[in-house]
């Protein structure tokens, strides 16, 4: 099940207003989901035994796990003049696929030289990009945030491409 913007606005706005609270607490929306059968977003929280929900938080549990963990490489570039530049850079040290999620997917060990992993990672940086920029840009007007705007669609027309 899969509610847009707008649905999840108006779910919380009628369970502000149904609740009387002024503030979402999301375990007090849950006690009072639990209650509604019949909400429409009822299948979304209680679809699930509590054995099968049990075993999902785990699995979120373990990404949090792997998410934020870096490796370090280093890249060795030679000029003209023979002098040896090296540049430290920071990976993840493993990256989740998008393609693969729907079906369950999984963390793949980040390799700096797999161009289908520095692909992989462009992609999902540009996404978090706009995403920040959907989010954040209204109260950034003081700066200029075309640098950021170019990048996400750079990489925007390259994923649809």
């Amino acid at each position: 099940m899969k509610f847009t913007t707008r649905d999840r606005q108006k779910i919380i706005d009628n369970y502000l207003q149904d609740s009387g609270e002024n503030m979402f607490n999301a375990s007090a929306f849950i006690d009072w989901l639990s209650g509604k059968p019949d909400h429409r977003a009822y299948p979304w929280f209680f679809a699930k035994d509590n054995e099968a929900a049990a075993r999902e938080y785990r699995i979120g549990l373990a990404r949090q796990m792997a998410s934020g963990l870096r490796i370090i490489s280093n890249v060795r570039t030679i000029d003209s003049s023979d002098v040896v530049h090296i540049t430290v850079r920071e990976y993840p040290a493993y990256v989740s696929p998008i393609a693969g999620r729907r079906l369950g997917g999984g963390y793949e060990r980040f390799d700096p030289d797999n161009d289908e992993h520095i692909a992989e990672l462009q992609r999902q940086g540009a996404q978090s990009m706009r995403s920040w920029l959907d989010r954040h840009a209204d109260v950034f007007t003081a700066y200029d945030l075309s640098v950021l705007e170019a990048i996400a669609a750079q990489a925007e027309k390259a994923k649809s491409a």
